[in-house]
């Protein structure tokens, strides 16, 4: 079955509801995962919107299929890696009626002295070294900040 693409723009309307959906979703995730509380909740960088639907609010894609909202947590050396699951749901997202919009969590480790006071730096750092096939797959398209708040439409992939 061959994809759908919405040759629709990318606004800031679509980028303040998918921080809406991401806020409520990493309020659930957590309720669906308490286990993890300790080990994640605090740790969040950032949260972003990738791939196509990044292009498309850039002016450089070739319409959206889906959203695809990326959760990147600094890594914690105690439990190093989380499940690589995606979370899928179906919302209206500004213009965009009932589409699917995927959560997905990444973590990322430490590269080149950046720290989580330096979350744009880590998650770039993390791209540019691509020391996962999730890292090379992201660092194909773009990375667009959605949270925190003062990182929302900021273009964090590609890097400047």
């Amino acid at each position: 079955m061959s994809k759908h693409y919405l040759k629709w723009p990318v606004t800031s309307a679509e980028l303040e509801a998918l921080a809406a959906l991401a806020t409520e979703e990493e309020r659930a995730f957590f309720r669906r995962n308490p286990h993890l509380v300790g080990a994640y909740r605090d740790r969040l960088l950032a949260v972003a919107l990738c791939q196509g639907a990044a292009l498309q609010f850039l002016g450089r894609g070739y319409g959206v299929n889906d959203f695809d909202v990326h959760f990147f947590y600094a890594r914690n050396p105690a439990k190093p890696r989380l499940a690589r699951t995606v979370k899928r749901t179906w919302a209206s997202v500004g213009a965009f009626p009932n589409i699917a919009v995927d959560f997905v969590r990444t973590i990322v480790p430490r590269f080149n002295g950046s720290t989580r006071n330096e979350p744009v730096k880590a998650i770039q750092d993390f791209l540019r070294a691509r020391p996962t096939p999730n890292a090379s797959h992201l660092a194909e398209k773009a990375v667009i900040g959605l949270l925190p708040r003062q990182l929302l439409a900021a273009t964090i992939w590609p890097a400047a």
